[in-house]
């Protein structure tokens, strides 16, 4: 594509961009949560980013400080600070985690090579939250995104993205028998894929929007996983962390963190909800504590 111009990612593309996002978001959700076969069919991945999101926006106005006003690593951090507290489901605590392994590794703005290196951060952060990371799913086509040789165009870099994102997305039906099975790419994948659309779109880019292909309404999901899906906030340190990840892993599954100590929030799928909160008491102080139904 043409040259733009565009040299850095700073705070008005990066909240031009979020703002894209929560709209692709928005009008994607139904989609999304009708595409969440893994690691639960529970239609809600599509829902749980979108409010990830919403959170993350709405604390800049908590913030009380002009956006305009601020560079690329406040904007981010404050986004990623909003998403990480109010995150919701896996999806929404992957997400979370990736926006904030990105903020943390940017300043006042990013040069191309200095956002490959805040993506390769957000993709670390993100797989790091996740206990038994599998791929073909979200952590996957954020590691695409990263892999990308950086131009000094940015619009140029981020058509690269695109193509790398839409392609490893494509291929997560590969990955999982799960998307294979309903013929369908991963939900939480889609959530990663609008996020670059939106940075493509904030950045100038030009071209085909992303194609979602949806699930075929014939198709049925089995499940014979966990009941509940249960979220918390723990208020502990990095070592009674350790030992609430461990005893966590005795209890469920699909566990990941996000937050950093001494406020993290917890995410698992299990069948004792409420043992998961006797034990986690033992070792933290908890709040927030939250129990769904994952509809099996």
């Amino acid at each position: 594509m043409a040259n733009t111009g565009v040299e850095v990612m700073d705070a008005p593309r990066f909240l031009q961009a979020m703002a894209t996002y929560l709209d692709l978001l928005g009008e994607n959700e139904q989609l999304i949560n009708d595409l969440n076969v893994y690691p639960v069919p529970d239609s809600d991945t599509g829902t749980n980013s979108l409010g990830t999101m919403q959170a993350g926006l709405s604390n800049l106005d908590l913030a009380n400080s002009d956006p305009g006003a601020m560079d690329l690593a406040q904007v981010a951090g404050l986004v990623a600070a909003g998403a990480s507290t109010a995150a919701r489901g896996n999806s929404g605590v992957i997400l979370a985690e990736y926006l904030s392994g990105l903020a943390n590794a940017v300043n006042n703005q990013a040069t191309s090579a200095q956002w490959a290196q805040a993506l390769s951060a957000g993709s670390t952060s993100a797989r790091a939250a996740v206990l038994t990371p599998a791929e073909g799913t979200m952590l996957t086509v954020a590691d695409a995104a990263c892999e990308v040789t950086p131009d000094k165009d940015f619009a140029i870099y981020y058509s690269n993205i695109q193509i790398a994102v839409r392609n490893a997305l494509a291929r997560t039906q590969e990955l999982l028998p799960e998307l294979r099975a309903a013929k369908v790419v991963d939900a939480g994948g889609v959530v990663i894929a609008l996020l670059h659309e939106a940075f493509a779109i904030a950045l100038g880019v030009r071209g085909s929007s992303l194609e979602i292909i949806p699930r075929s309404q014939n198709l049925v999901s089995t499940y014979a996983g966990p009941e509940f899906e249960v979220m918390f906030v723990a208020k502990c340190d990095e070592s009674n962390r350790k030992l609430l990840e461990t005893q966590l892993q005795t209890l469920g599954e699909s566990i990941a963190i996000t937050g950093a100590t001494p406020n993290l929030t917890f995410h698992i799928h299990c069948d004792d909800p409420q043992a998961v909160l006797l034990h986690s008491e033992k070792i933290a102080e908890i709040s927030d504590f939250r129990i769904a139904n994952l509809g099996t």
